[in-house]
């Protein structure tokens, strides 16, 4: 594991980027802010934000700001929709130098050199072929997981699952309101998601990817920071599955939990 320290307005300058690459991050920033205030820091998040865009001059920017509590029919507004991807995302949504795109279930806000591109996406599925997930693995983009495990982080994964056509994984056609510049359309789209007696678990790719050298573990004070290359991991996560591991786990429970809440739904 590798160890770097100071203040959270270094962090970004002390991992291996180039000024032209594109970062995925994923984050729970409270452990950074405790850590700050211990240091008689303030953490301000648009000064960490401001950071990454310091180093990324010529690159691209993007976070999650999935809503992921919506159902089938629902409606996602990308100026007021709340994301479900932590204090991060929450504080970017007030800022106007990001664009969020307009994915009902898996939207991201997007800054610097590929933004337009991205916020231009339309694809006709939520994690597969010519989703935002696409355009990461096909521009080679780096992600960061800060102090977030894959569990909760890697979404990546559902779409190799999907290119992969996996059993456990099915395709279900979903009807969404989008609002655009205050104007409501419908929009139907593929969410490929697992059966409901299967459980997503990827703690062991996680500590796999470690080992081999495809995730890079930092610290940095009492952060613990994983750093990697997405056009990488999918092959990895290929040869993963390939090799007979598994990214799930069959869950009875959770099989009986879900039938009981469809039923409960059509009552």
């Amino acid at each position: 594991m590798n160890n770097i320290q100071g203040s959270y307005t270094s962090f970004a300058s002390q991992l291996s980027l180039e000024k032209d690459d594109i970062l995925f991050i994923a984050s729970d920033i409270k452990q950074m802010a405790l850590d700050s205030r211990s240091n008689g820091e303030r953490f301000d998040v648009n000064t960490f934000v401001e950071s990454f865009q310091d180093v990324l001059s010529d690159g691209t920017l993007i976070i999650p700001s999935y809503t992921d509590y919506l159902k089938n029919g629902e409606t996602f507004d990308p100026t007021k929709s709340k994301p479900s991807t932590g204090a991060l995302a929450n504080k970017v949504l007030r800022r106007k130098d990001f664009i969020r795109t307009n994915d009902p279930l898996h939207s991201v806000f997007a800054w610097g050199k590929h933004a337009e591109e991205i916020a231009n996406i339309n694809s006709d599925s939520t994690l597969g072929k010519g989703s935002v997930f696409d355009f990461l693995y096909s521009k080679k983009a780096k992600m960061i997981c800060i102090d977030v495990d894959f569990q909760n982080s890697l979404t990546f994964v559902h779409y190799i699952e999907e290119k992969e056509k996996v059993s456990y994984r099915k395709p279900y056609n979903w009807k969404m309101k989008i609002i655009i510049d205050e104007v409501e359309a419908e929009k139907v789209f593929t969410f490929h998601t697992k059966k409901p007696w299967i459980l997503t678990d990827l703690y062991g790719l996680q500590f796999q990817s470690a080992k081999d050298g495809i995730n890079q573990l930092y610290s940095f004070n009492k952060s613990t920071v994983q750093f990697f290359e997405l056009y990488k991991m999918n092959d990895y996560i290929l040869d993963y599955m390939k090799s007979g591991n598994k990214l799930y786990t069959i869950s009875l429970k959770h099989f009986i939990k879900t039938i009981t809440k469809r039923i409960l739904r059509r009552k």
